[in-house]
């Protein structure tokens, strides 16, 4: 065998182990999901959500129905209450980005900063989370669960499924007018 052979079969082998050692080391780089709520949603009969301006809304399940606590005039939109249980209960998390305390406040999870959701089963609570959009990515939110403190950052923007206005979750019912009443 010639020098100029030996030096490329070991220069290739050199590259494939260099090759194995790089993919192996990216593999801790790897973003996995994990859901942010290990709750069964037919444990929750009660969603209470507030936002940092002090607005609140309750909403409460009696059977299978959903309605909104002190607007019964509106009757409860069953496409956003399956969204919010796709997407905000059956949400995922892709990253840990702080477990420091102090940090609350840069990611807006802080006490006065962030939206509350709590979750009930009868009068027990399950769990509370405070969700943030705080920061230039609006296509992932920040959460932290009330009690410890790590902060998260959601696989997805659910931000905006916290709303706290009635009209977000429910529609005033539509009055049919009769046959008589039509002028043609």
């Amino acid at each position: 065998m010639n020098k100029s052979l030996q030096y490329l079969i070991i220069s290739f082998g050199v590259l494939l182990l260099l090759y194995f050692i790089n993919a192996s080391q990216q593999t801790r780089y790897k973003s996995s999901t994990e859901s942010i709520f290990s709750v069964d949603e037919n444990d929750i009969d009660r969603i209470f959500l507030k936002d940092p301006n002090g607005d609140a809304l309750t909403l409460i399940k009696s059977d299978t129905l959903w309605s909104i606590v002190n607007h019964d005039s509106l009757v409860t939109k069953s496409r956003q209450i399956d969204q919010f249980f796709e997407k905000v209960i059956g949400g995922k998390y892709d990253m840990l980005v702080s477990k420091n305390p102090n940090k609350w406040g840069k990611f807006g999870v802080d006490d006065s900063s962030g939206k509350n959701l709590s979750l009930y089963n009868g009068n027990d609570e399950i769990i509370t989370v405070i969700f943030s959009n705080k920061g230039q990515d609006y296509s992932h939110n920040f959460y932290r669960t009330i009690g410890k403190d790590e902060v998260y950052r959601t696989s997805e923007n659910i931000f905006y499924m916290l709303n706290t206005r009635p009209t977000y979750w429910g529609n005033k019912p539509k009055i049919e007018s009769s046959d008589s009443t039509k002028v043609n």
